[in-house]
């Protein structure tokens, strides 16, 4: 089974009793493909002409498909005989989140989909051993986004950008979010994205281009507010995170040293202060044993179904969102001034038990919270 690209007549595809086979130059070289397809008979071939991706339907072992063939199609005799280079591919789709759940009984088909991921495809004409390569990612506005560990072996390879963030930081408490998207982090913007490809002291670089779902129905402006908004709060649940780390850290040293003390005016302040950190903790995030069938709902519990909402539809948030997501940020606003105040009254507190010879109170510092 012979099939010519539809678009790169150099570029042939042989299925045989053990394997696929690739050609780049018309047929005068060929080398098996092994990008996960096992050596297998292919019994048939066919090419998507919209999407350009390759159908190959094996004996016995189901039917794969090779995603987008932009970057075969650009390996040509010339590219190969480089040390690196960048292959291009496809506009990376930004998929609409989505949830289902059914009972199909005997009739269930279950098949991966594309991941929420773009990807980045490059050549190298022989494997990377000495020191990290690492492929950089930068807005359209120049600032880096993340960095990603390449793959060092020769040839071609292809890694994943997730186009979400890491999950937003969620304050421990009693119960679960309930909303399925508050673990999941924001999706990143449409656009054209910066790539570098960091590999010993050479640097190389290319765009990817990530473009919305088709099946969209908002607008440009419409996800643009979508983005501001879900990065607010995902912000905010990041700073409340901070503010009950930091009390229930301070509340901890507080209990330890009121514990181990025999001093007793300093045993009382401590334990005051303990118990004002932690009843300040149970205005912040649920503390009921049970759950989520409690029903107890704190600033923690409102900010992770918010952000779940408008993190789970990439349209326009609704009026309602928008002005909830106001009246949140003014709580956490007076939550952090009252985490302020309490935490203000270590200062005075310290200067006592300084003279009791009892280690001061630390509060922990945002920064160090970050890195921890």
């Amino acid at each position: 089974m012979v099939r010519e690209d539809l678009v790169s007549p150099n570029l042939l595809f042989v299925g045989t009793e053990f394997g696929l086979f690739v050609s780049i130059d018309g047929g005068a070289h060929w080398a098996q493909f092994t990008g996960k397809i096992p050596n297998v008979a292919v019994r048939d071939i066919a090419i998507q002409p919209h999407e350009s991706d390759l159908l190959i339907a094996s004996h016995g072992r189901g039917i794969f498909i090779v995603d987008d063939l932009t970057s075969l199609r650009a390996l040509t005799p010339e590219v190969i005989a480089k040390d690196a280079v960048f292959l291009p591919s496809r506009p990376a789709t930004l998929t609409l989140p989505a949830g289902e759940q059914r009972f199909d009984g005997d009739s269930e088909f279950v098949g991966p989909t594309l991941p929420e991921a773009a990807p980045i495809t490059y050549y190298q004409k022989k494997r990377h051993i000495f020191g990290d390569l690492l492929i950089e990612i930068y807005d359209p506005q120049g600032k880096l986004l993340t960095t990603i560990q390449g793959d060092k072996r020769r040839g071609l390879n292809r890694v994943q950008w997730p186009e979400r963030a890491k999950p937003p930081k969620v304050p421990p408490a009693a119960g679960l979010v309930e909303n399925e998207f508050a673990f999941l982090g924001p999706q990143v913007q449409e656009g054209t994205y910066t790539v570098k490809m960091i590999k010993g002291k050479e640097t190389y670089t290319t765009t990817i281009t990530l473009v919305p779902d088709p099946r969209t129905k908002s607008t440009a402006a419409d996800r643009a507010l979508q983005h501001t908004t879900v990065m607010q709060l995902y912000d905010m649940l990041g700073q409340l995170t901070y503010i009950v780390d930091a009390t229930v850290d301070l509340r901890n040293q507080a209990r330890q040293r009121a514990a181990s003390t025999s001093d007793a005016q300093a045993k009382v302040q401590l334990q005051k202060l303990a118990d004002s950190l932690e009843d300040f903790r149970s205005t912040l995030v649920s503390t009921k044993e049970g759950g989520m069938i409690t029903g107890e709902h704190k600033l923690r519990e409102d900010l992770g179904e918010l952000y779940g909402g408008v993190n789970g539809y990439s349209g326009r948030p609704t009026q309602s969102q928008i002005e909830r997501a106001g009246v949140l940020k003014k709580q956490l606003d007076d939550s952090n001034t009252k985490f302020q105040s309490l935490t203000g009254q270590t200062t005075q507190l310290n200067s006592q038990l300084q003279n009791a010879k009892i280690a001061p109170l630390t509060v922990m510092s945002q920064e160090d919270w970050s890195k921890k």
